[in-house]
């Protein structure tokens, strides 16, 4: 099973996202996969409509300027996260009606439930922490975005 550890990598960090519309961020950070090779090119558009359909049913933001879209997703070999940063903020249907500028996209294999469930749980436990928030929020590099995450969860 994978970690928040091994899934928050340096390459799948966006320090600056450039939309602001939330289905255009969720399109945005997919790419983002396609570019590093995590996903095929030819995927991306299947890939970016699971994410969409599932935002269109349950808003996946959770309040406090976190958003974390996600789906499970056929055909998918492993889990997949992007984490990206909005200035700006994005609208991701808040409870607390407040932009979302900490947005983490996980994509995980159809028949992985628990595997999602699990994560979903340690992000949720970790962006409660509004220390770990400002942290995430100040980073300069995704190496530091990629080792605040490694040290939560290794605390978690």
């Amino acid at each position: 099973m994978n970690t928040l550890q091994q899934l928050v990598t340096p390459e799948s960090v966006i320090l600056d996202l450039e939309e602001t519309d939330h289905e255009e961020v969720v399109l945005e950070m997919i790419h983002h996969l396609c570019e590093i090779g995590k996903v095929p090119s030819g995927e991306c558009y299947a890939i970016g409509n699971a994410v969409l359909e599932r935002e269109s049913h349950i808003g996946t933001g959770l309040g406090s300027g976190v958003a974390i879209p996600h789906a499970r997703v056929k055909g998918l070999k492993e889990t997949l996260v992007v984490f990206g940063r909005s200035k700006e903020g994005v609208d991701f249907d808040c409870p607390d009606n407040a932009p979302s500028h900490l947005i983490f996209l996980m994509l995980v294999p159809e028949d992985q439930a628990a595997s999602h469930l699990q994560i979903l749980s340690e992000l949720s436990r970790i962006f409660q922490h509004s220390e770990l928030r400002r942290m995430l929020e100040e980073a300069k590099t995704p190496e530091e975005v990629s080792e605040i995450f490694a040290s939560a969860a290794a605390a978690a």
